[in-house]
């Protein structure tokens, strides 16, 4: 069975393709716990403590729910309605499932009606496109983590996963920046893009308006300086912390 967090039709908020109309899936579970991002909650007498997306990371303290391939691909259906919208496949890290038969048959599925598949993913998977070659057809946000967000880097650089992905498939970077960690994040970012060049889209940290007014300028700034793309988290900026949208 396919874990589920949450699915709903929105716009893309941030990446090369914000402001698009699109179905999300978000996935239970994930490789990583990025803390430095410092985002906070109380659940079940614990403190948890990660990225925006706390309800996919810590599967144990969160209900989701269950769905077979078939079932999952109706429920993109009944939300993208007769929509043009794009399915943003998503999570936590979707592409911990990425053998997952069920997972696989639901994104023949959505190929096959020949529907926009995007995947965000952090990038430390490494897809085996020979034999799953369904991936080629899709395209990959690329949200590599640096060390704002609290990863050792051996966990979270897999230059060969990277490689492979920009290799075989449509993707871009997709780079969550602060203003305060600039000069670290600029040194990785140059390490990444030496090794696997891709195109670049850099967007303020923060969970909430408040936070984003504090970073977003001074990435802003740095995307001109150092000829990248800026994306801002239109999202936050419209619901703040509000789930489901």
């Amino acid at each position: 069975m396919l874990q589920v967090v949450e699915s709903f039709l929105s716009i893309q908020g941030e990446g090369k393709f914000a402001g698009r109309l699109a179905v999300f899936v978000r996935f239970a579970g994930c490789n990583l716990n990025c803390v430095g991002f410092g985002v906070k909650a109380q659940k079940n007498g614990k403190i948890l403590q990660g990225c925006d997306t706390l309800r996919a990371v810590f599967t144990k303290e969160f209900e989701f729910k269950e769905y077979n391939a078939k079932s999952l691909f109706d429920r993109v259906l009944e939300l993208k309605k007769n929509f043009r919208a794009m399915v943003v496949i998503t999570g936590g890290e979707p592409l911990i499932h990425h053998q997952n038969k069920e997972f696989l048959a639901f994104i023949e599925l959505l190929l096959a009606k020949n529907l926009e598949v995007h995947f965000e993913s952090n990038g430390s998977i490494e897809l085996d496109f020979n034999k799953y070659p369904l991936y080629k057809k899709c395209v990959f946000a690329l949200g590599i983590k640096l060390s704002n967000s609290g990863v050792a880097k051996e966990k979270r650089l897999n230059f060969k996963a990277i490689e492979s992905i920009v290799k075989n498939a449509k993707s871009f970077y997709k780079f969550v920046l602060d203003a305060k960690s600039l000069k670290t994040s600029a040194d990785e970012m140059n390490e990444i893009l030496a090794k696997v060049p891709n195109e670049v889209y850099c967007m303020p940290l923060g969970e909430n308006e408040e936070k984003l007014k504090i970073n977003a300028p001074e990435i802003v700034e740095f995307c001109i300086k150092n000829g990248y793309n800026y994306t801002d988290r239109i999202h936050i900026r419209l619901w703040g912390e509000q789930e489901g949208v």
